[in-house]
């Protein structure tokens, strides 16, 4: 039943999360050019396709009990190097958005979702 409820949780918190970004990016795209406008909606949603696959791969490990958990999250971090610097090249290969916007938005949205992806992961395990 708390697993349910930890599933009932993420998916109400990602469909709130999801619900603000798509707002984000309806006024933005009315507000700012169309290169840095679209940068950072990239940006944003990048950062929480990896916050949501963070947070669904930790639930696995942690319903898996594996002794060897810590092998699982580091070769998650190593994934989501390995995609993100895929993803900056190709922005930066192609020229197709604002380079810089899209960084910057990439680090401030990747930083909100890690802190709120440690405190979910804190509160699931301090409350267990």
């Amino acid at each position: 039943m708390a697993e349910n409820q930890d599933r009932t949780g993420i998916r109400n918190i990602s469909i709130y999360i999801l619900i603000g970004l798509t707002l984000l990016a309806v006024l933005l795209y009315f507000i700012l050019p169309f290169k840095i406008s679209v940068a950072i909606i990239i940006g944003s949603f990048l950062a929480f396709i990896i916050f949501v696959f963070t947070i669904v791969f930790y639930q696995w490990v942690s319903r898996r009990g594996s002794m060897k958990a810590a092998r699982f999250i580091i070769l998650s971090f190593v994934i989501k190097i390995i995609v993100l610097g895929a993803v900056f090249y190709l922005v930066f290969r192609l020229d197709f958005v604002n380079t810089l916007a899209f960084a910057v938005s990439f680090v401030v949205f990747f930083t909100i979702f890690l802190n709120l992806e440690i405190f979910l992961i804190h509160k699931k395990l301090l409350y267990k």
